[in-house]
């Protein structure tokens, strides 16, 4: 297959979501924070907490793209509505930075300068204008100021957020690493703000009721997968494949996705729309889980209980 058609059918893995009862949970409920903020006519913020890898930006993105920007008439003029948004907090982010990068998500890349002040009643005026009702904020760890010995947020950054959110009436989700929220609690203000907290956890093999969230992760990714016409032998949910899965991505869904991705692109290299254990094994020896999980030896290339043996040392370890 040529290198532009194989490409080409392997992106559509991009579009892929597959949800779980985690997933759904924090997409309702950020969707809801901005119904009430609506509704009892104050912010109510939420937080989406999780280690980078496990979805948060793709979560982001689903709701994003569940209410678009679009063009709307009014009585002289016609403007673009964005209900929501999202944008990266900038590193060592401050307020300054911080309102920019929101002016220029919002599309108004002329207002760059300007004091603190000007900037601030200029984005007020646009999210008003432009009707916003959610606005994502990833990577709210630069709010924080890192000493020698001492980690707090910038309280100066913090209360702009806070000054915003209660004069646009605009639900905020702070969107980062599950370790800073109690640095962010130390400040009541701002911690009450965001009262609603969602996380998402790595992918398990096994859970209370014995059939873990992997498996039902991998059947459903299988499912949609063959309806591009790839498909797997062994299947990809089989115990055996699921383990070497887990034991490869310790359930990361990025590393799965990617994981799964290559493989697809060395069967579809050898002329297969059917991915096979060798091209798990030829996947994971480019390297691509090396980050998650620094095992020596192919877990594609051991056995059923040599992948529990090495799960149970990894586990103890």
């Amino acid at each position: 297959m040529e290198n532009s058609n194989k490409f080409k059918k392997v992106s559509a893995i991009n579009n892929i979501i597959i949800t779980s009862d985690e997933f759904m949970k924090a997409f309702n409920g950020i969707q809801d924070c901005a119904k009430r903020s609506m509704a009892y006519e104050e912010p109510i913020g939420s937080m989406l907490l999780a280690e980078g890898g496990l979805g948060k930006t793709t979560l982001c993105k689903t709701i994003e793209s569940q209410m678009p920007r679009y063009e709307k008439v009014e009585v002289n003029y016609k403007k673009t509505v964005v209900p929501v948004f999202y944008v990266e907090v900038p590193s060592q982010g401050t307020v300054k930075s911080l309102a920019i990068t929101m002016l220029i998500e919002l599309g108004d890349q002329t207002y760059t300068s300007g004091t603190v002040e000007y900037l601030t009643n200029r984005l007020i005026y646009l999210l008003k204008t432009c009707e916003t009702k959610l606005i994502f904020l990833d990577e709210f760890h630069h709010f924080f100021e890192r000493k020698t010995t001492t980690i707090r947020m910038n309280r100066t950054t913090g209360n702009w957020i806070k000054t915003l959110a209660n004069k646009t009436g605009i639900s905020f989700c702070l969107v980062g690493l599950p370790e800073f929220v109690p640095l962010l609690q130390v400040d009541s203000q701002i911690a009450r703000r965001f009262p609603f907290i969602y996380k998402l956890n790595p992918l398990m093999i096994e859970d209370s009721d014995g059939y873990g969230t992997l498996y039902a992760f991998l059947c459903e990714f299988s499912r949609k997968l063959s309806e591009i016409q790839i498909n797997f032998s062994p299947p990809l949910d089989s115990p055996l494949i699921g383990l070497q899965i887990f034991l490869a991505t310790k359930g990361y869904h990025s590393y799965i996705v990617n994981l799964v991705r290559e493989s697809i692109n060395q069967a579809l290299e050898n002329g297969r729309n059917t991915v096979i254990s060798d091209d798990f094994n030829s996947a994971w020896q480019l390297g691509i889980t090396l980050f998650i999980n620094q095992i020596n030896k192919s877990p594609f290339e051991m056995t059923f209980s040599q992948v529990l043996s090495a799960l149970s040392k990894d586990k103890n370890d």
